[in-house]
């Protein structure tokens, strides 16, 4: 030992020593930088929703009797009071006819006795009784012409007609669905996300839509209606969006995958490449005074390509993204200041 001592001071001594005395000193690690980006965390939920249009009925008649005409075919849009059906409306008829023939003859007894009234000729009463029958037979009137429309069923509502099974000739009662109708310029999704999720349905929250069958570009639906409990049973939350289609691309009963995401709080996002991991926390590298220094972190989320992380970091810092295998705290670093302008910083 001694010997090895005597050789090294020996070797020290020596011109030039001084320098290769400095290569066991620190070295400068080349590394790649850019300043640190910070984004604002993604919480998402996605769902399975059933769309239906906003305004869907099965159309019933109002009283049985005989088809005489159907006069609409399946898939075709139809217009609000749009004559569909049509029943044997023969008695009907008659009735309104007898029914303003009563009318007519109850109008002018009341004008012959209102005129004999004003010369003292008839009692009031007798004029008070013949207004009562006047009155009756506007009512039979009104009620025989009710009769009659219940025979020709119209379209509520513009909309698109499905298939029926009605036939001219045939005998419906109340109980025979002839057609849905289904107003679909706007559908409606319905869908349930789990009880941990109902933070995510507040004011900003944006719903993402895409139909199984459909893969193109996922469509913004706009959550209009929530529901007042979480299922007791099975955890879920209900709640309810709108979307336009106009171009009638979707049909009621569409199955969506349906994607909910909200902005959450602003954090620093590193590259997947610049994170270390120590033997408590993760950490990352950034350069002060050009050097290497450690911070460690707290990982919040993970995206595509890189993490969103907290910790002692700030906006103007140089986050080191590539040569951090090998640093040691306070290492001396160089870089390329080209890469710096070509980075972008989210703010």
């Amino acid at each position: 030992m001694k010997s090895l001592l005597i050789a090294l001071l020996f070797v020290l001594s020596l011109p030039g020593g001084y320098s290769q005395a400095q290569q066991f000193g620190p070295r400068e690690a080349l590394v790649i930088v850019q300043p640190v980006s910070f984004e604002r965390e993604r919480n998402r939920v996605e769902a399975v929703g059933t769309a239906e249009a906003v305004r869907s009925i099965t159309i019933y008649p109002a009283v049985g009797d005989r088809v005489v005409a159907v006069n609409f075919k399946p898939g075709d849009k139809v217009e609000k009071d749009q004559l569909l059906v049509e029943l044997d409306a023969r008695r009907q008829q008659v009735a309104v006819e007898q029914a303003q023939i009563n009318l007519r003859d109850a109008e002018r007894t009341v004008e012959r006795l209102r005129a004999s009234r004003e010369q003292g000729a008839v009692p009031q009463s007798e004029l008070d009784n013949a207004i009562l029958l006047r009155d009756l037979a506007r009512v039979e009137l009104d009620n025989a012409k009710i009769e009659l429309e219940d025979r020709f069923i119209r379209a509520p509502f513009e909309g698109i007609i499905g298939i029926t099974d009605v036939e001219v000739g045939d005998r419906i009662d109340q109980q025979t669905a002839i057609a849905t109708l289904d107003d679909r310029s706007t559908l409606l999704i319905d869908f349930r996300i789990p009880e941990a999720a109902v933070s995510l349905l507040q004011d900003g929250a944006e719903l993402q839509v895409q139909p199984w069958r459909y893969s193109g570009t996922p469509v913004t639906a706009e959550i209009i209606e929530l529901d007042s409990r979480i299922n007791a049973t099975t955890r879920m939350y209900r709640a309810r969006a709108k979307i336009s289609n106009d171009n009638d691309d979707f049909l009621p009963g569409t199955s969506f995958r349906t994607a909910i995401e909200l902005a959450g709080e602003e954090f620093a996002s590193v590259p997947e490449a610049a994170l270390s991991w120590g033997v408590n926390n993760p950490f990352v590298w950034v350069v002060e005074d050009g050097k290497a220094a450690r911070i460690e972190v707290q990982i919040e989320q993970r995206l595509a390509g890189r993490v969103l992380v907290s910790g002692n970091i700030q906006r103007d810092d140089l986050l080191i993204v590539e040569g951090v295998q090998s640093l040691r705290e306070g290492q001396p670093v160089v870089f390329d200041r080209a890469t710096l302008d070509t980075q972008e910083v989210t703010e």
